[in-house]
C-alpha cells in the first residue's frame, strides 16, 4: 500500500465530510418543510459524525486535522438542488453518492487493518445516503433515514 496515495483518500474523505455537513445544513436552512428540514440536518449529523472519524484516522496516522480554508458551500450549488423539486434533488444527489461509494469501497481496500473500522464506516455511511435516496424518491420517506438512524444509533 501506498501511505501517501492512502492517506490522501482519507484527506479527501474528511473535507468531503466536513463540505457534507455545510451542504446539509445549507439545504435545511433552505428548505420550508419541517419534515425535509429534519432530514437534512440529521444528513449533515451523520456527515460531521463521519467527518470526526476520518479525522481520527489522519490525526493516528500523525497528520493535520485543522482545514486549511474556510469549509464553505456556495449559493449557486445550494440553489442548483434547493431550485428544483426534490425528486430532482435526489436524483442529482444519487449521482454523487454512487461515485462516492464506488471511490470509498477502494480507499478500503487498500485500507491498513488499524484503520478499517473508521474506513468501513465511511462505505457504511455513503451507503446510508444511497439508501435515503433511493427510499425517498420510491415514496417512503418514512424509513428513508432507517440506515442513517442506525449508523448514528451504533456511533
Amino acid at each position: 500500500m501506498d501511505r501517501d496515495n492512502y492517506l490522501e483518500g482519507i484527506r479527501g474523505a474528511w473535507l468531503g465530510e466536513l463540505y457534507g455537513e455545510a451542504f446539509f445544513n445549507a439545504m435545511a436552512e433552505r428548505c420550508d418543510d419541517a419534515q425535509l428540514q429534519q432530514k437534512w440536518l440529521t444528513l449533515a449529523r451523520l456527515e460531521q459524525l463521519t467527518g470526526q472519524r476520518m479525522a481520527q484516522v489522519l490525526a493516528a496516522h500523525g497528520e493535520p486535522t485543522v482545514p486549511t480554508e474556510a469549509i464553505e458551500v456556495g449559493p449557486e450549488l445550494v440553489d442548483r438542488y434547493a431550485n428544483v423539486s426534490h425528486s430532482e434533488a435526489l436524483l442529482r444527489f444519487q449521482d454523487v453518492v454512487d461515485k462516492a461509494v464506488i471511490k470509498f469501497d477502494q480507499l478500503l481496500a487498500i485500507t491498513p487493518e488499524e484503520d478499517v473500522a473508521a474506513v468501513k464506516f465511511l462505505v457504511d455511511h455513503e451507503l446510508a445516503l444511497q439508501a435515503f435516496v433511493e427510499h425517498e424518491l420510491a415514496g417512503d420517506g418514512a424509513h428513508s433515514l432507517d440506515a442513517v438512524g442506525q449508523l448514528l444509533d451504533a456511533a
